[in-house]
């Protein structure tokens, strides 16, 4: 019986069953090793994703002490920011993108980058003035000139004149010195909104439209775009505007108006055919936009990998405050 059983006991595996063992082996191997892989490609992914956590960390910083320490915005547009600061050595202070590259450059020295693009690039980088919706017309900057009636303050005790910083409604009324009248920019000023629903407009992109009224000279119309009658456009009769350029708050450009003709806003473009006259007539209308108390940054990296499952992105926004803006 022992002999029998031992010789049962030792029976070599049939060919199905090592088919079998085999499958269920290559199985096991092959969800082991899936495992591992995906378990590795977590832990690259988690790498990468700290990588870019920590850059957009260093940008915040970076923004925050710059910003914070500035005196006031000298440029702001896209992804250029100049900033006057106080340390003579550090005047001014400048970033800019190119080639997916954040770069600081501050006083003399040289522009520094602030990412290591073989590991991370900036797909994105945009500044953008925030605070208040509305700026005031600069005490300097503040005349736009006719050749019948002279110089209109924009201003003047009283008038109140605000800008909307984006699309929005110009409030305020303007002052005509020769004859001391007012030009009013919104129907709103004068609570006559019933009979005559005016405005002056702005765009986002600080393109002006329709009119603004004066008592003593009738309507001013601040595009061709609106410029008919029946605020049709007219362009094609006639081609004139005005603009406020959404990073300096500077006006250009010509409003007209039936009975005193054309009205100009700035000297670059004051003089016969659009021509500059800045050096004999220096004039333009400018607001404070500039002068915001706060910048927000909205940033867009990505890290620099062959793997396209690699590609990943990080976007955020920041708001930094000026701790003392030009007022």
């Amino acid at each position: 019986m022992n002999f029998f059983y031992s010789r049962k006991a030792r029976k070599a595996f049939t060919l199905l069953e090592l088919l079998i063992y085999a499958g269920i082996l290559a199985i096991s191997a092959g969800m082991i090793g899936r495992m591992v892989y995906n378990i590795s490609r977590t832990n690259i992914r988690a790498q990468v994703e700290e990588e870019l956590n920590s850059q957009l960390a260093r940008f915040e910083e970076n923004f925050r002490q710059k910003v914070g320490s500035a005196k006031k915005i000298n440029s702001i547009s896209g992804s250029f920011l100049s900033l006057e600061m106080a340390d003579s050595s550090k005047n001014p202070t400048e970033f800019s993108l190119s080639s997916n590259i954040v770069y600081i450059k501050e006083g003399s020295g040289a522009q520094q980058p602030l990412n290591d693009y073989s590991k991370i690039r900036v797909t994105s980088l945009t500044f953008i003035p925030t605070g208040p919706i509305s700026a005031a017309v600069s005490q300097t900057d503040k005349y736009s000139w006719n050749n019948q009636v002279g110089w209109i303050n924009w201003a003047y005790p009283g008038g109140n004149v605000q800008v909307p910083i984006g699309a929005g409604e110009l409030r305020g009324m303007t002052y005509i010195l020769s004859d001391e009248s007012w030009i009013s920019l919104n129907c709103l000023n004068t609570a006559n909104c019933g009979p005559s629903n005016y405005q002056v407009n702005s765009d986002a992109n600080g393109n002006l439209s329709h009119w603004a009224w004066s008592g003593n000279h009738g309507w001013i119309s601040f595009s061709c775009t609106t410029g008919g009658a029946a605020g049709e456009n007219i362009c094609n009769n006639s081609n004139y505007g005005v603009t406020v350029a959404t990073s300096t708050g500077e006006f250009n450009g010509y409003a007209y108006s039936s009975n005193i003709g054309w009205i100009s806003f700035n000297c670059k473009t004051g003089g016969a055919n659009q021509t500059d006259i800045c050096l004999t007539s220096d004039y333009k209308v400018k607001d404070l936009r500039m002068n915001t108390s706060a910048i927000k940054v909205d940033l867009t990296l990505q890290y620099n990998s062959t793997k396209p499952d690699l590609l990943i992105s990080r976007s955020n926004s920041f708001v930094f405050n000026m701790i003392s803006p030009t007022k």
